[in-house]
């Protein structure tokens, strides 16, 4: 078990510990470059804030009502998963996306990258926003090592993967469950069991994934006493891309997330008004879609491998100041459909 050292927080945490600028590649930015959408939850604020600079950087007085505007992803990285957190986090992704599913994830190799930042880096893993996710017994391989026991009861499945996570992890700032169980009653149960971690102080925020029905966010919105705040979704034409749910979430304060973002998308890369405002820009088209949605207050998700390609979508934040709106309005139009798909 890794034990981790209780970080004195700076004003600025994603400053890691530097007060009232940030140096990166010898560039002093002031705080006051700031592009920024703030959710209010209750008596609390979510903010989705960086500076003009290339790299997302999380600023607040207060850590659990602050996210970065994009995350790496860290889904089949298998053995590389390390390597490539390590890369992404010096890179200046402040925000990882996991889950405690080893089918897909390799949580473990998270943790061991981020010792490894606090260890040889002097990041501290306070800095840094990382997110995983309870995984249901249908979405594990039970041939692999599990968080939990198959045979436990629901809420016992949920205690387990929560306590295997900080033992990853050293600690939660959200937890996702990654996708509803058959009934909004089970769905219910395992949210009751996050929302004690929460009380217990183990894990700040939730969300939900792979939610694509209306019906089900909402009733798990009204049934919840932490309500959630993220919904991460697949970003793609069979949802409809998922226009009421967006909707629903800009209404009540969860933050959209995307994945499959690029790759579900091939068509709307080559559209016209994604590929004029990349060229006015001097920005790839994927660039821009991630602009597009960080300026609609989304959040992406990116799992690029490919360290350019790290580093062009770690100016996407900047991109976004820089979108007019005619450029935003033309965008939106490709994503506006009528037809009603359902995965």
């Amino acid at each position: 078990m890794r034990h981790w050292k209780k970080q004195i927080r700076s004003r600025y945490l994603g400053l890691r510990g530097r007060p009232f600028a940030l140096i990166i590649s010898g560039c002093c930015l002031t705080t006051s470059c700031v592009f920024g959408l703030k959710f209010m939850g209750g008596q609390e604020s979510v903010s989705l804030l960086n500076t003009s600079s290339n790299n997302p950087v999380l600023r607040s007085n207060d850590r659990k009502n602050v996210w970065p505007p994009l995350m790496y992803g860290t889904a089949w990285k298998k053995e590389k998963t390390k390597e490539l957190v390590v890369t992404a986090i010096k890179e200046g992704f402040e925000g990882i996306d996991v889950a405690n599913q080893p089918k897909h994830y390799r949580e473990d190799l998270v943790g061991d990258a981020l010792h490894e930042l606090e260890q040889n880096f002097h990041i501290s893993r306070s800095s840094l926003w990382i997110q995983t996710k309870f995984t249901p017994i249908a979405g594990q391989d039970r041939s692999k090592p599990m968080p939990y026991k198959a045979d436990s009861k629901l809420e016992d499945q949920v205690d387990e993967s929560i306590q295997s996570s900080l033992r990853n992890l050293g600690k939660i700032d959200c937890l996702v469950l990654h996708s509803p169980l058959r009934t909004i009653k089970d769905t219910i149960r395992v949210w009751r069991r996050f929302e004690a971690a929460v009380d217990r102080g183990e894990i700040i925020q939730l969300g939900i994934s792979n939610c694509y029905s209306l019906d089900i966010l909402s009733a798990l919105y009204d049934a919840a006493k932490h309500k959630p705040k993220v919904l991460q979704n697949r970003f793609y034409r069979d949802s409809n891309y998922d226009q009421d749910l967006r909707s629903f979430c800009s209404q009540h304060d969860i933050i959209y997330q995307t994945f499959w973002t690029l790759t579900a998308n091939g068509d709307k890369l080559r559209a016209d008004p994604i590929r004029q405002a990349a060229t006015r820009l001097e920005a790839t088209p994927p660039q821009i879609l991630f602009a597009w949605l960080i300026k609609q207050g989304h959040q992406p998700l990116t799992g690029t491998t490919d360290l350019t390609h790290m580093r062009q979508d770690l100016k996407a934040p900047d991109l976004a100041e820089h979108l007019t709106p005619e450029e935003e309005s033309s965008i939106s139009s490709l994503f506006i459909t009528t037809s009603h798909h359902h995965p």
